[in-house]
């Protein structure tokens, strides 16, 4: 997980939103092939999908943060939450592939959050009792009302139920739901059929 997560780090401005265009592309035109995302395409979902447009303004606060600019990144990232209460510091590293359908009530701050991650709605990614934030891996999916908490480590293609309460490791490949979350039991692989 962190060889990608550092690699997404490095990526720049341009990849990031495309990564962020493609993800929306597979769920809200499915017909169309990643690479193939025009233009018109990206506008539309940009004036169609507030979700996509809180993302969009974080990335440019991410970008403006990186390029070391003074004070933009803050500006840009206080218009986001007046916009589209979408409450994600400029500072939190986020692979491409996002996707937040509905940002209103989602608060961000993560050590670090992967590629391909979804955000349901009024998530709540943050600290506990001390100043050590969660570390997201790639491909994980957050539900709607849930509450990522301290330092932990959610794995890669891990899922988190809707109003679950993750206060502890989420193994990769896992679920976890529930208050506080309990793991899932994972599924029992079929026997072969007999001959």
């Amino acid at each position: 997980m962190q060889e990608v997560v550092a690699s997404s780090q490095r990526d720049g401005f341009a990849k990031l939103v495309s990564g962020d265009f493609a993800a929306w592309a597979r769920i809200w035109m499915p017909d169309k092939a990643a690479n193939s995302v025009s233009a018109q395409d990206r506008f539309r979902l940009l004036w169609n999908q507030c979700g996509m447009r809180a993302t969009f303004l974080y990335r440019i606060s991410f970008a403006l943060k990186r390029a070391h600019v003074p004070v933009l990144p803050g500006i840009v990232s206080r218009l986001n939450l007046c916009l589209y209460g979408f409450d994600v510091p400029a500072s939190v590293e986020i692979g491409a592939g996002l996707y937040v359908p509905h940002p209103v009530g989602t608060v961000v701050m993560a050590s670090r959050i992967g590629c391909n991650v979804s955000l349901i709605s009024s998530i709540t990614i943050g600290m506990r009792n001390e100043h050590i934030f969660p570390t997201i891996g790639n491909n994980v999916f957050i539900g709607a009302g849930a509450r990522v908490l301290g330092a932990i480590t959610i794995g890669d293609g891990a899922s988190i139920g809707a109003n679950a309460v993750v206060v502890s490791d989420v193994p990769s490949g896992r679920t976890a739901v529930g208050v506080p979350a309990k793991l899932l039991p994972l599924k029992k692989e079929q026997a072969p059929a007999e001959a």
